[in-house]
Order: C-alpha cells, then sequence, then structure tokens
C-alpha cells in the first residue's frame, strides 16, 4: 500500500504540482477523513480543495483512505463530548446507534444533536492544531520522495 501511496506522490509531482501543495492536499484528506459525523467527508474535501486550490484527487483518496480510522474514533469523539457535557445513558456502541437512528429518528436527533455539534467544534481545534504539526513533518518527506525519485 505504501509503495502506491509514494507512487501516487511521485506522479503528483512529476505533473507539476509543488511538494508543499502536495503535503497540503495529504493533511487536509487526513484532516476531513477524521471528522466525526459520517457522509460528509466527501462534500468537505470537494469545498476544501476548491477553496484551498488543493489536488482533489489526492485530497479524496486520503479521504477515502481515513474512512477505518474515522469509524473508530465516532466512539471517542462521543465517549468525549458526554464526558464534558455530563450526558448520561449515550450508547458509544455502533449497534446500538444505528438501532437506535432506525428505531426512532426524533429520539436519536435529542439525544446525539448537542453531542454532534461538540463532536465537530473538537474535530475544528484539533484539526487546528494537527494542521501544522502534520504540515511540518509531511513537507520533508514529500520533498525527500521527490529527490528520491529524482536519483
Amino acid at each position: 500500500m505504501f509503495k502506491k501511496i509514494k507512487k501516487v506522490i511521485i506522479d503528483e509531482l512529476s505533473k507539476g504540482l509543488s511538494p508543499e501543495k502536495l503535503a497540503q492536499s495529504l493533511v487536509v484528506g487526513i484532516l476531513i477523513g477524521c471528522f466525526p459525523l459520517l457522509g460528509f467527508t466527501t462534500l468537505l474535501a470537494l469545498i476544501a480543495g476548491h477553496f484551498f486550490r488543493l489536488n482533489h484527487a489526492v485530497l479524496q483518496s486520503v479521504n477515502y483512505l481515513m474512512y477505518p480510522i474515522q469509524i473508530l474514533l465516532i466512539p471517542i469523539y462521543i465517549k468525549f463530548i458526554s464526558t464534558i457535557f455530563s450526558l448520561k445513558d449515550i450508547p458509544i456502541r455502533p449497534d446500538v446507534i444505528v438501532r437506535l437512528f432506525i428505531e426512532d429518528p426524533k429520539k436519536f436527533l435529542d439525544k446525539f444533536s448537542l453531542i454532534a455539534l461538540g463532536e465537530v467544534v473538537v474535530w475544528m481545534l484539533i484539526s487546528l492544531c494537527s494542521y501544522f504539526i502534520l504540515m511540518r513533518y509531511l513537507i520533508p518527506v514529500v520533498l525527500k520522495i521527490k529527490e528520491n525519485s529524482n536519483e
């Protein structure tokens, strides 16, 4: 898998994409891929790609690769927000959440709307900090890959 990712990076760099823009596309894809609400990441990536003039192919690919991690993070987001707001009886098991959504959508929205808002705020704060950290480390990696591909 890493060889495929490396090949995509080399291909995009050979097409003239700057290492900084490539790193930015990777980072934004990673961060959007960790968004706490299912079903929104493709649209968010499309908007971010357009607004920041990022490489859409890289951005969406990384976003899709993050899907398993997004699924793993959702119960963590729920637990964190329910602890902050001292909310009781909030399920974190995906099967229970899905069943609640199917059986009673209104009750589901009543129970999870505040949590969803809190998750988005926490995600935004974490993403803002993580963006700069990830950029600091990914730009040198992309530059190294570019250098090695030129040899």
